[in-house]
């Protein structure tokens, strides 16, 4: 079983002792047998207290704290939206709300009360380790960084969902004053780069392999790298806000534009980078090198998105949720029908809308029928995804093809798929294809490590961020490291604007289903969101089969297929940030973002 870290869990443990009440700011609770004092009386209970602290950090943004049901991909147009009582399905048909819904405090794709309820966690350890009396100085200070690089990570996830947030840099005692109001944009984004400082200075390059997990220099200067790319991006870096808010315009966007965002953006992605090349991370390219396609890039990719703890993945949450956690929104194979899984995921697939974001295995485009052309044979499908690039083949299960990500294994194939991923009729379902990403080679292994910061990420980065200040040849080298590692031959465009879409469409194929997508076409202000990106016409294919065929999974049961329009998903400029929880607001304090 993989667990964080090295130590024990212990969330029954550190939950009794830290109630913060599940609301904002809320007064801590007081009562209770267990003390401060108790469990920072030895190196046991503070590492447990540490443990805690990172298992609510780092599980932003995936089910059960955000979305209660699903994943961000739900509500990006890169899958469907899930059944009826999934947020997903709840947010694509009538946007996000303040209100609750799906479990959450808001229905949304953040649970707001987590936020600050994981930053107190984190001051409270930070604050109180060094009354540990067996742990030695060096020890405990490690930890106080620890704790200021998951805040970090924190306030960047709030940064990019709600723009300025209240700025907390202590854990309240019952007797403080808590009506703290949002702070800017500009002052949030200093809180979290500040934060990100005084974690470097403090955090080792490397931890011996079983405290793997726990941070190190590169993953606090990957989420100082992240959230200055977000800063530069048009959503934040513009005099003008997305909807008008009055005198609280700084709360959403900067009030000006500024290239030299673009800069300081690419000199954090740079340093990031300089990191990694010296400490043993870095693409796992092993069949190509500059300008030449990678030869092995089917098993390249995989093992970057899939093999724990491979070179590539700066950080990754790394706790085993059991068979009923989070990695069944991500495990789609039999092997999860065989640990009482609930099926919360059989309705959801690769829509059509982002399937054309993947290119053919040379490097060109794929033609795929239009939404009304007369239905195909099903043969020609199957060519056409046997002419696909390898992320797309890793990433997606096909109907009547077997897994290309696990082959061989009988519980990967389409024969011993219990689960129906056929879309007929039009109806929603998987018609395109089923996830399989982050499942390479695994076999019935059910656990993931889901990763929080790849390397893939800062080459792109640096891609976006050198063509936005006009270096084209730089903008190329870093977009082609990871085109390349694809298998696919280099982009060699010269035209800003042509570079741009090519270096948004890698964002897409290449963090595929990693909860990068939904957030990056807001911040980049896409021209289509509405229009079949995020809200408007949803499409899924729909195949016909052989009556009355034993397994409509098979090829030989596939008859033909069409581009079907499945659902129309709900889109309104006032989501480009998140709503705050509406029992939030009625606080009185911190104001709502503009439309909700």
């Amino acid at each position: 079983m993989k667990k964080l870290l090295y130590l024990l869990i212990g969330v029954g443990l550190v939950t009794g002792i830290y109630s913060c009440q599940k609301t904002f700011l809320q007064k801590p609770n007081t009562t209770g047998s267990s003390t401060i004092e108790t469990v920072f009386s030895n190196t046991t209970g503070a590492l447990s207290a540490l443990s805690a602290a990172y298992r609510l950090a780092l599980i932003q943004g995936l089910p059960y704290s955000g979305l209660g049901h699903g994943t961000l991909s739900g509500i990006s147009g890169e899958m469907s939206k899930g059944y009826n009582w999934h947020a997903t399905f709840l947010i694509a048909g009538n946007g996000m709300s303040p209100n609750p819904g799906d479990g959450n405090d808001a229905l949304a794709d953040d649970k707001f009360s987590d936020d600050y309820a994981s930053i107190r966690k984190n001051y409270l350890v930070l604050e109180n380790v060094d009354k540990v009396s067996d742990m030695d100085a060096a020890t405990k200070a490690t930890i106080k960084a620890e704790m200021t690089g998951l805040n970090a990570y924190r306030y960047m996830g709030m940064f990019i969902r709600y723009g300025g947030v209240p700025i907390v840099t202590k854990s309240f005692d019952a007797s403080d004053n808590l009506s703290v109001p949002r702070g800017t944009l500009q002052q949030t984004l200093d809180q979290v780069t500040t934060l990100c400082d005084a974690a470097i200075a403090g955090l080792p390059d490397k931890w011996p392999d079983n405290f793997g997990g726990r941070l190190t220099k590169g993953s606090v200067l990957a989420i100082k790298a992240r959230t200055l790319m977000f800063a530069a991006r048009p959503l934040f870096n513009t005099a003008t806000p997305y909807l008008s808010f009055g005198s609280n315009n700084k709360m959403i966007c900067f009030g000006n534009q500024d290239q030299n965002r673009w800069t300081a953006a690419i000199t954090a992605n740079e340093a990031m980078i300089s990191w990694a090349n010296a400490n043993g991370y870095g693409i796992i390219n092993t069949g190509g090198g500059i300008n030449t396609p990678n030869t092995k890039a089917f098993d390249d990719y995989g093992n970057a998105t899939s093999t724990p703890s491979n070179r590539e993945v700066i950080l990754a949450y790394k706790v085993d949720e059991g068979g009923n956690g989070i990695p069944k929104y991500f495990n789609r194979s039999p092997y999860y029908n065989l640990n009482g899984d609930r099926y919360d995921t059989d309705n959801s697939g690769t829509l059509s809308n982002f399937m054309t974001n993947y290119y053919k295995a040379d490097g060109t485009d794929q033609t795929w029928p239009g939404i009304n052309d007369a239905a195909r044979p099903y043969s020609e499908y199957n060519t056409k995804i046997m002419q696909m690039e390898p992320r797309c083949l890793v990433d997606n299960l096909f109907p009547g093809i077997d897994a290309a990500n696990n082959a061989g294994d009988y519980s990967w194939s389409v024969a011993g798929w219990q689960r129906g991923i056929i879309n007929q009729n039009g109806g929603q379902g998987k018609g395109n294809a089923t996830t399989t990403k982050f499942y390479y080679h695994a076999g019935s292994r059910l656990w993931m490590e889901f990763p929080l910061f790849r390397m893939a990420e800062f080459y792109l980065n640096l891609a976006e961020a050198y063509n936005e200040v006009g270096n084209t040849a730089k903008a190329l080298e870093n977009l082609n490291v990871v085109h390349n590692r694809a298998g696919l031959p280099s982009i060699t465009t010269a035209d800003q604007s042509a570079l741009r879409k090519a270096i948004q469409r890698e964002w897409a194929v290449e963090f595929y289903n990693e909860n990068q997508r939904y957030f990056l076409v807001k911040h980049w202000k896409l021209d289509d969101i509405g229009n079949g990106l995020l809200g408007g016409a949803m499409r899924e294919f729909s195949f016909t089969t052989v009556p009355g065929a034993a397994n409509v999974n098979l090829a030989s049961a596939l008859l033909t297929y069409k581009d079907y329009v499945t659902y129309t998903a709900y889109w309104n400029p006032k989501m480009y940030l998140d709503p705050f929880p509406q029992a939030e607001i009625n606080k009185g304090i911190i104001v709502q973002n503009p439309g909700y």
